[in-house]
Protein backbone atom coordinates (compact mmCIF):
# COMPACT_ATOMS: atom_id res chain seq x y z
CA UNK A 1 0.00 0.00 0.00
CA UNK A 2 1.27 2.74 -0.99
CA UNK A 3 1.23 5.87 1.74
CA UNK A 4 0.59 9.56 0.83
CA UNK A 5 1.15 12.24 2.82
CA UNK A 6 -2.12 12.53 3.84
CA UNK A 7 -2.80 9.03 4.42
CA UNK A 8 -0.06 9.68 6.54
CA UNK A 9 -1.41 12.55 9.17
CA UNK A 10 -4.78 11.14 8.95
CA UNK A 11 -3.11 7.92 10.73
CA UNK A 12 -1.44 10.31 13.08
CA UNK A 13 -3.68 12.09 13.90
CA UNK A 14 -6.17 8.59 14.79
CA UNK A 15 -2.83 7.53 17.30
CA UNK A 16 -2.81 10.81 19.04
CA UNK A 17 -6.49 10.29 19.83
CA UNK A 18 -5.50 6.82 20.78
CA UNK A 19 -2.75 7.61 23.33
CA UNK A 20 -4.86 10.76 24.45
CA UNK A 21 -7.88 8.20 25.62
CA UNK A 22 -5.07 6.14 27.64
CA UNK A 23 -3.63 8.90 29.05
CA UNK A 24 -6.18 8.60 31.88
CA UNK A 25 -6.34 4.95 32.39
CA UNK A 26 -2.43 5.24 32.81
CA UNK A 27 -3.11 8.23 35.22
CA UNK A 28 -5.02 5.62 37.48
CA UNK A 29 -3.07 2.13 36.43
CA UNK A 30 0.51 3.20 37.26
CA UNK A 31 0.09 3.81 41.28
CA UNK A 32 -0.95 0.61 41.14
CA UNK A 33 1.59 -0.90 38.91
CA UNK A 34 4.49 0.91 41.10
CA UNK A 35 3.27 0.65 44.57
CA UNK A 36 6.32 -0.60 44.96
CA UNK A 37 8.18 1.81 43.91
CA UNK A 38 8.26 5.52 44.02
CA UNK A 39 5.45 7.45 43.10
CA UNK A 40 6.26 8.51 39.14
CA UNK A 41 6.07 11.38 37.17
CA UNK A 42 2.59 10.96 35.04
CA UNK A 43 3.34 13.81 33.05
CA UNK A 44 6.70 12.59 32.04
CA UNK A 45 5.23 9.11 31.28
CA UNK A 46 3.10 9.74 28.54
CA UNK A 47 5.78 12.52 27.00
CA UNK A 48 7.89 9.27 27.03
CA UNK A 49 5.04 7.28 25.35
CA UNK A 50 4.49 10.00 22.28
CA UNK A 51 7.67 10.30 21.58
CA UNK A 52 8.73 6.62 21.29
CA UNK A 53 5.02 6.29 18.98
CA UNK A 54 6.56 8.97 16.69
CA UNK A 55 9.69 7.27 16.68
CA UNK A 56 8.29 4.02 15.82
CA UNK A 57 5.32 5.87 13.06
CA UNK A 58 8.97 7.59 11.23
CA UNK A 59 11.20 4.52 11.17
CA UNK A 60 8.14 2.35 9.47
CA UNK A 61 6.57 4.53 7.31
CA UNK A 62 8.40 5.61 4.08
CA UNK A 63 8.63 9.18 3.60
CA UNK A 64 6.99 10.64 0.38
CA UNK A 65 7.73 13.72 -1.49
CA UNK A 66 5.48 16.32 -1.12
CA UNK A 67 3.10 16.55 -4.29
CA UNK A 68 0.42 18.63 -5.18
CA UNK A 69 -2.42 17.28 -7.41
CA UNK A 70 -3.71 19.22 -9.61
CA UNK A 71 -7.27 20.28 -9.83
CA UNK A 72 -9.17 19.22 -12.67
CA UNK A 73 -9.48 22.02 -15.32
CA UNK A 74 -13.05 22.85 -14.96
CA UNK A 75 -13.00 25.08 -18.20
CA UNK A 76 -12.94 23.25 -21.48
CA UNK A 77 -10.92 25.83 -24.07
CA UNK A 78 -12.94 26.11 -27.61
CA UNK A 79 -10.61 26.41 -30.41
CA UNK A 80 -10.61 28.93 -32.30
CA UNK A 81 -12.90 28.95 -35.76
CA UNK A 82 -12.53 31.30 -38.20
CA UNK A 83 -16.28 30.56 -40.71
CA UNK A 84 -15.05 31.70 -44.33
CA UNK A 85 -16.69 34.26 -45.95
CA UNK A 86 -18.71 33.72 -49.41
CA UNK A 87 -16.67 35.24 -52.13
CA UNK A 88 -18.45 36.69 -54.77
CA UNK A 89 -17.96 34.79 -58.19
CA UNK A 90 -17.56 37.13 -61.07
CA UNK A 91 -20.08 36.23 -63.83
CA UNK A 92 -18.37 36.63 -66.77
CA UNK A 93 -20.30 39.77 -69.25
CA UNK A 94 -22.26 38.56 -71.73
CA UNK A 95 -20.95 40.30 -75.25
CA UNK A 96 -23.42 42.13 -77.02
CA UNK A 97 -24.74 41.51 -80.25
CA UNK A 98 -26.26 43.14 -82.61
CA UNK A 99 -27.53 42.03 -85.96
CA UNK A 100 -26.35 45.35 -88.10
CA UNK A 101 -23.19 46.85 -87.18
CA UNK A 102 -19.77 47.72 -88.60
CA UNK A 103 -16.45 48.31 -87.93
CA UNK A 104 -13.95 50.31 -89.30
CA UNK A 105 -11.14 48.65 -91.37
CA UNK A 106 -9.20 51.18 -93.04
CA UNK A 107 -8.82 54.22 -95.44
CA UNK A 108 -8.55 52.62 -99.10
CA UNK A 109 -8.13 56.59 -100.40
CA UNK A 110 -7.87 60.37 -98.94
CA UNK A 111 -6.58 59.19 -95.89
CA UNK A 112 -7.22 61.47 -92.58
CA UNK A 113 -5.88 65.16 -93.03
CA UNK A 114 -5.30 64.70 -97.23
CA UNK A 115 -4.73 68.34 -98.89
CA UNK A 116 -6.74 69.15 -102.08
CA UNK A 117 -7.14 72.28 -104.20
CA UNK A 118 -10.32 74.32 -103.78
CA UNK A 119 -12.80 72.98 -105.91
CA UNK A 120 -11.78 69.49 -106.25
CA UNK A 121 -13.40 66.27 -107.16
CA UNK A 122 -12.32 63.16 -105.30
CA UNK A 123 -13.75 59.67 -104.63
CA UNK A 124 -12.99 58.85 -100.67
CA UNK A 125 -13.22 54.66 -100.51
CA UNK A 126 -13.92 53.03 -97.19
CA UNK A 127 -13.19 49.24 -96.13
CA UNK A 128 -15.71 48.54 -93.32
CA UNK A 129 -16.63 44.84 -91.70
CA UNK A 130 -19.60 43.42 -90.76
CA UNK A 131 -19.39 42.65 -87.48
CA UNK A 132 -23.17 41.83 -87.16
CA UNK A 133 -25.03 38.49 -87.21
CA UNK A 134 -27.24 39.90 -89.91
CA UNK A 135 -26.12 40.11 -93.56
CA UNK A 136 -26.08 43.32 -95.38
CA UNK A 137 -28.06 43.62 -98.46
CA UNK A 138 -27.82 45.46 -101.81
CA UNK A 139 -30.97 47.50 -100.26
CA UNK A 140 -28.45 48.58 -97.61
CA UNK A 141 -27.53 52.37 -98.23
CA UNK A 142 -24.42 54.56 -97.18
CA UNK A 143 -25.76 57.96 -96.25
CA UNK A 144 -24.68 61.22 -95.16
CA UNK A 145 -25.11 61.75 -91.60
CA UNK A 146 -23.94 64.99 -90.60
CA UNK A 147 -20.68 67.33 -90.55
CA UNK A 148 -19.62 68.56 -93.76
CA UNK A 149 -21.44 67.41 -96.96
CA UNK A 150 -18.71 67.99 -99.30
CA UNK A 151 -20.49 68.11 -102.54
CA UNK A 152 -24.22 67.14 -103.73
CA UNK A 153 -23.75 63.21 -102.73
CA UNK A 154 -25.84 62.15 -99.86
CA UNK A 155 -26.17 58.43 -100.05
CA UNK A 156 -24.87 55.40 -102.34
CA UNK A 157 -26.12 51.71 -102.01
CA UNK A 158 -23.92 48.76 -101.46
CA UNK A 159 -22.46 46.84 -103.85
CA UNK A 160 -23.54 43.84 -103.11
CA UNK A 161 -24.54 41.20 -100.43
CA UNK A 162 -22.20 41.41 -97.07
CA UNK A 163 -22.24 38.22 -94.69
CA UNK A 164 -21.41 39.00 -91.10
CA UNK A 165 -17.46 38.67 -91.01
CA UNK A 166 -16.99 40.03 -94.26
CA UNK A 167 -15.29 43.27 -95.72
CA UNK A 168 -15.99 45.65 -98.52
CA UNK A 169 -15.33 48.55 -100.13
CA UNK A 170 -17.59 51.37 -99.93
CA UNK A 171 -16.59 54.66 -102.29
CA UNK A 172 -18.42 58.07 -102.20
CA UNK A 173 -17.75 60.91 -105.32
CA UNK A 174 -17.23 64.31 -103.00
CA UNK A 175 -15.69 67.61 -103.81
CA UNK A 176 -13.91 70.17 -101.96
CA UNK A 177 -14.92 72.99 -100.87
CA UNK A 178 -13.57 76.21 -102.82
CA UNK A 179 -12.30 78.01 -99.62
CA UNK A 180 -9.37 76.91 -97.62
CA UNK A 181 -9.84 75.54 -94.00
CA UNK A 182 -10.48 71.85 -92.45
CA UNK A 183 -13.51 69.60 -93.36
CA UNK A 184 -15.10 66.34 -91.89
CA UNK A 185 -17.99 64.48 -93.14
CA UNK A 186 -19.61 61.55 -90.97
CA UNK A 187 -21.18 58.81 -92.94
CA UNK A 188 -23.50 55.79 -91.24
CA UNK A 189 -25.05 52.63 -92.86
CA UNK A 190 -29.19 52.11 -92.89
CA UNK A 191 -30.76 49.30 -93.20
CA UNK A 192 -33.80 48.00 -95.06
CA UNK A 193 -36.08 49.26 -92.15
CA UNK A 194 -34.59 52.79 -92.31
CA UNK A 195 -32.33 51.95 -88.97
CA UNK A 196 -29.06 54.02 -89.10
CA UNK A 197 -26.21 51.65 -87.47
CA UNK A 198 -22.15 52.20 -87.27
CA UNK A 199 -19.51 50.94 -85.45
CA UNK A 200 -18.26 51.35 -81.92
CA UNK A 201 -19.46 49.17 -78.70
CA UNK A 202 -22.93 50.43 -79.16
CA UNK A 203 -23.19 49.90 -82.82
CA UNK A 204 -23.95 53.94 -83.54
CA UNK A 205 -20.74 55.63 -84.23
CA UNK A 206 -20.44 56.88 -88.12
CA UNK A 207 -17.31 57.07 -90.25
CA UNK A 208 -15.98 59.88 -91.77
CA UNK A 209 -13.87 61.85 -93.93
CA UNK A 210 -11.30 64.33 -93.20
CA UNK A 211 -9.97 66.85 -95.33
CA UNK A 212 -7.54 70.06 -95.91
CA UNK A 213 -8.14 72.48 -98.64
CA UNK A 214 -5.42 75.12 -99.24
CA UNK A 215 -5.54 77.48 -101.51
CA UNK A 216 -2.15 77.30 -104.08
CA UNK A 217 0.21 80.05 -103.91
CA UNK A 218 -0.43 82.51 -106.03
CA UNK A 219 2.70 83.22 -108.51
CA UNK A 220 3.50 86.99 -108.06
CA UNK A 221 4.70 86.72 -112.02
CA UNK A 222 3.06 86.45 -115.29
CA UNK A 223 4.43 86.16 -118.74
CA UNK A 224 3.62 88.77 -121.60
CA UNK A 225 4.20 87.65 -125.03
CA UNK A 226 3.61 89.24 -128.45
CA UNK A 227 5.03 90.08 -131.75
CA UNK A 228 7.32 92.80 -132.80
CA UNK A 229 5.54 94.23 -135.98
CA UNK A 230 8.64 96.59 -137.36
CA UNK A 231 7.39 98.54 -140.49
CA UNK A 232 10.64 97.32 -142.56
CA UNK A 233 12.08 94.18 -144.13
CA UNK A 234 14.59 93.40 -140.64
CA UNK A 235 13.11 94.42 -137.25
CA UNK A 236 16.91 97.05 -135.71
CA UNK A 237 17.62 96.60 -132.02
CA UNK A 238 15.30 97.76 -129.78
CA UNK A 239 14.15 98.20 -126.29
CA UNK A 240 10.98 96.65 -124.56
CA UNK A 241 9.32 98.22 -121.99
CA UNK A 242 6.01 97.28 -119.52
CA UNK A 243 4.74 100.00 -117.89
CA UNK A 244 2.62 99.47 -114.47
CA UNK A 245 -0.26 101.55 -115.35
CA UNK A 246 -0.68 102.50 -111.79
CA UNK A 247 2.55 102.82 -110.31
CA UNK A 248 4.25 104.19 -113.12
CA UNK A 249 7.07 101.72 -112.65
CA UNK A 250 9.04 100.62 -115.80
CA UNK A 251 10.33 97.19 -116.65
CA UNK A 252 12.88 96.90 -119.61
CA UNK A 253 14.07 94.54 -122.06
CA UNK A 254 16.66 94.81 -124.87
CA UNK A 255 15.81 92.81 -128.14
CA UNK A 256 18.22 91.93 -130.45
CA UNK A 257 18.17 93.07 -134.93
CA UNK A 258 15.72 90.77 -136.47
CA UNK A 259 13.76 89.49 -133.36
CA UNK A 260 9.91 89.51 -134.25
CA UNK A 261 8.56 87.85 -131.08
CA UNK A 262 9.22 88.42 -127.30
CA UNK A 263 8.60 86.21 -123.90
CA UNK A 264 8.83 88.55 -120.79
CA UNK A 265 8.14 88.27 -117.16
CA UNK A 266 7.10 90.75 -115.10
CA UNK A 267 5.25 91.16 -111.92
CA UNK A 268 1.18 90.45 -111.61
CA UNK A 269 -0.65 94.29 -112.26
CA UNK A 270 -2.29 96.37 -115.31
CA UNK A 271 0.50 97.19 -117.71
CA UNK A 272 1.16 99.34 -120.89
CA UNK A 273 3.76 97.82 -123.30
CA UNK A 274 6.11 99.61 -126.03
CA UNK A 275 9.20 99.60 -127.85
CA UNK A 276 11.92 102.16 -129.11
CA UNK A 277 14.36 101.71 -132.03
CA UNK A 278 16.94 104.21 -131.48
CA UNK A 279 18.71 104.26 -134.48
CA UNK A 280 15.43 105.72 -136.49
CA UNK A 281 13.93 107.39 -133.76
CA UNK A 282 10.48 105.46 -133.89
CA UNK A 283 8.22 104.35 -131.02
CA UNK A 284 6.32 100.96 -131.47
CA UNK A 285 3.19 100.03 -129.35
CA UNK A 286 0.33 97.86 -128.10
CA UNK A 287 -2.59 100.11 -128.81
CA UNK A 288 -5.96 100.83 -129.53
CA UNK A 289 -7.89 101.74 -133.82
CA UNK A 290 -7.57 105.26 -132.25
CA UNK A 291 -3.72 104.86 -131.55
CA UNK A 292 -4.00 105.43 -127.59
CA UNK A 293 -2.23 102.55 -125.95
CA UNK A 294 -3.86 99.92 -124.64
CA UNK A 295 -3.55 98.59 -121.16
CA UNK A 296 -3.97 94.87 -120.48
CA UNK A 297 -3.46 93.10 -117.12
CA UNK A 298 -0.82 90.55 -116.14
CA UNK A 299 -2.33 87.31 -113.77
CA UNK A 300 0.68 86.01 -111.48
CA UNK A 301 1.12 82.37 -113.34
CA UNK A 302 -0.60 82.93 -116.31
CA UNK A 303 0.34 84.21 -119.66
CA UNK A 304 -0.67 87.35 -121.41
CA UNK A 305 -0.42 86.64 -124.84
CA UNK A 306 -1.00 89.07 -128.25
CA UNK A 307 0.11 91.51 -126.68
CA UNK A 308 1.87 92.68 -129.99
CA UNK A 309 3.42 96.21 -131.27
CA UNK A 310 2.27 96.94 -134.55
CA UNK A 311 1.84 100.90 -134.01
CA UNK A 312 4.88 102.81 -135.08
CA UNK A 313 5.19 106.54 -134.76
CA UNK A 314 8.35 109.12 -134.49
CA UNK A 315 6.24 110.57 -131.68
CA UNK A 316 5.50 108.86 -127.98
CA UNK A 317 1.63 107.04 -127.88
CA UNK A 318 -0.56 108.97 -125.35
CA UNK A 319 -1.95 106.17 -123.02
CA UNK A 320 -5.45 105.51 -123.05
CA UNK A 321 -8.17 103.77 -120.56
Amino acid sequence: MKFTTNNIIIIFGLMVLCLLALIPISVFAMPLLESDRGEPDPQATVEAMVVQTMIALTQSAPIQPLTQTPLPSTATAVPATNTPVPTLTAVPNTPVVYCDWMAFVKDVSIPDGTILQPGETFVKTWRIKNRGTCTWTPDYTFVFNGGDQLGGTTSVRLPGYVAPGQTVDISVTLTAPSTSGSYKGYWILRNTSGALFGSGDKANAPIYVDIRVRQPEIPQHGTVSGNLCYPSEFNPRMTLYLENAHTGERFSFFMPENEYVYTVLVPAGRYYAYAWAPGYNLEGAYTHDNGLMKSFFVEGGLTTPFINLCNWSPYPHAKGE
